[in-house]
């Protein structure tokens, strides 16, 4: 990729796009000159250990679903996707015991298959629930997530049959034209302008058996993706593997030190002190990921401020509004209308003023 932006470093699994150009075809569209214009190699949508742009990605699905003039490519492309070509991630989601083991798996290495800013499961009395969403500076990605949901739902109706109906499926998109077509695909349970994408799975099919299943091929493949995610930091310095694993993350609201101490391997004191000798905090590091996305978003995208805020993982417009006028001496609305200056515009706070 010859023209790498901040928005590249967040990847996904090239093969999850394997489907994009043999659908596009159907429609009487040749993919290449879209992937040409967008600095992609065609040919690593097909290779079951490439890893793509996330953003570059989106963006592909975006246009072709311009092109089609039909709002559900995304989800569409996933009947003719082959089953086991995002690789590693791919097996083990066909190989899982049961229906509780592919939730797992999904909430375990969705950050992986696609570089996610949130991601959680959530066991309750009733049903177990998992919610992601991606990165603010992806911005065009509900064709993404409408076809990653469905390349999902193709398993859990495998293995789950009409019970696949009881799943419960939230999606940020805005509403479609057409919805009924997201609900003969996903399931009949589809919401859509929700904070966070999610499904939901009642307890009482959890432990339902995948007939195809392979506990030791699964728990391999478990190990394998756990490997290839842990391989992709080891050589960054310190300090760059923390903004990485806070840009990742940047949606949600709380960061608690005793979570990503733990993800490093670290005590808190320790985490704490290695900052330290850079001249750094943890909350320091992520008010400067929040200023830079924020700069980003304001000026190069369409996204609402309110849209923008709650992505930076903010509790309310108020306080992202007083974050901006306190990196840039504007509010977000002036420091928007301003575009041409704003690249120009340096942090208002002398300390962050300081620091490279």
């Amino acid at each position: 990729m010859s023209n790498q932006t901040v928005s590249d470093e967040l990847t996904a699994v090239a093969g999850v796009g394997s489907a994009i150009a043999r659908h596009a075809l159907s429609y009487g569209i040749d993919i290449e000159p879209i992937c040409k214009a967008l600095d992609i190699d065609p040919v690593d949508l097909q290779s079951l250990t490439a890893r793509l742009s996330l953003d570059r990605l989106c963006r592909l699905l975006e246009a072709c679903t311009l092109l089609t003039n039909d709002e559900a490519f995304g989800l569409k492309s996933a009947p003719v996707f082959v089953l086991g070509s995002s690789g590693a991630y791919g097996y083990g989601v066909m190989a899982a015991p049961t229906v509780r083991h592919l939730v797992q798996f999904f909430s375990d290495h969705m950050p992986y298959v696609s570089q996610t800013s949130y991601c959680r499961l959530e066991f309750n009395d009733t049903e177990a629930v998992v919610s992601w969403s991606f990165s603010p500076l992806i911005v065009k990605r509900d064709q993404y997530v409408d076809m990653m949901i469905a390349l999902h739902m193709r398993h859990f109706r495998r293995m789950l049959g009409d019970d696949a109906d009881a799943v419960t499926i939230g999606l940020e998109r805005p509403r479609p034209k057409n919805p009924a077509i997201f609900r003969e695909r996903l399931s009949r349970h589809v919401s859509f302008n929700m904070r966070l994408n999610s499904i939901r799975f009642p307890n009482r099919i959890l432990d339902k058996a995948n007939a195809n299943g392979d506990e030791n091929l699964f728990k391999l493949m478990d190990m394998q993706c756990r490997t290839l995610a842990s391989d992709e930091a080891m050589d960054e310095e310190f300090l760059e593997q923390v903004r990485r694993y806070i840009r990742k993350r940047i949606g949600e609201p709380v960061l608690a030190l005793s979570v990503i101490a733990t993800y490093f391997g670290l005590s808190e004191r320790t985490f704490q002190r290695r900052l330290a000798d850079v001249g750094m905090t943890l909350n320091d590091v992520r008010d400067e990921e929040r200023r830079h996305l924020s700069l980003t978003l304001l000026t190069q995208s369409d996204l609402s401020i309110s849209a923008i805020c709650y992505r930076l993982g903010y509790s309310a417009p108020s306080a992202f509004t007083r974050s901006v006028h306190r990196w840039f001496g504007v509010s977000p609305k002036n420091l928007r209308n301003g575009t041409n200056e704003a690249t120009e515009v340096e942090p208002k706070d002398e300390l962050l003023r300081q620091r490279p």
